[in-house]
């Protein structure tokens, strides 16, 4: 059986994708969404994230997990940059009409899974920002920085000042 994405039924019109830029074990990239949604549900905030694993497929809500058995995801994003993904998700989009941000997104890459960090990418008109999130947090401060609340860059500054450069609570 191969991987399915299993969603979350949402009223949350846009979601904001994850991508790995390597290929990871599964159980670790469930691992991140259940730190992710033992969050959410202790905030009573709402799921955002949706993991896109294949390009091909309309992805409309949530990730609640990765089913299947399949020990590792091979990631349409494997070896890729921030700007490559960029432009992926927009080639997506437009052709699956899935329902996500392609300005903001998270990235688990191969420092993820040891670290239990993700990093949080904003890309816009070329320019790209990025800083370092520990995983239960990692929806919160996508969507604060999202709308300038607080913005990236102070994040960022903030985390790099006081907190060993992981954005984190």
């Amino acid at each position: 059986m191969t991987l399915e994405n299993a969603m979350i039924e949402t009223d949350q019109v846009v979601n904001f994708a994850v991508c790995c830029t390597t290929n990871m074990k599964v159980k670790d990239i469930n691992h991140f969404l259940a730190e992710v949604q033992q969050k959410e549900l202790e905030e009573k905030s709402v799921n955002i994230l949706t993991l896109v694993y294949s390009l091909e497929f309309q992805l409309w809500g949530p990730t609640k997990e990765l089913r299947g058995n399949d020990k590792i995801l091979q990631s349409p994003f494997n070896g890729c940059t921030v700007l490559e993904v960029h432009q992926k998700l927009q080639d997506m989009v437009s052709a699956t009409d899935s329902k996500f941000d392609t300005n903001w997104f998270l990235v688990l890459d191969e420092r993820s899974a040891q670290t239990s960090t993700a990093v949080i990418v904003r890309v816009e008109d070329g320019d790209v920002l990025s800083g370092r999130v520990a995983y239960p947090v990692s929806s919160r401060y996508l969507s604060a920085a999202s709308i300038s609340h607080p913005s990236l860059d102070e994040m960022i500054e903030i985390a790099n000042d006081k907190m060993d450069g992981i954005i984190q609570d």
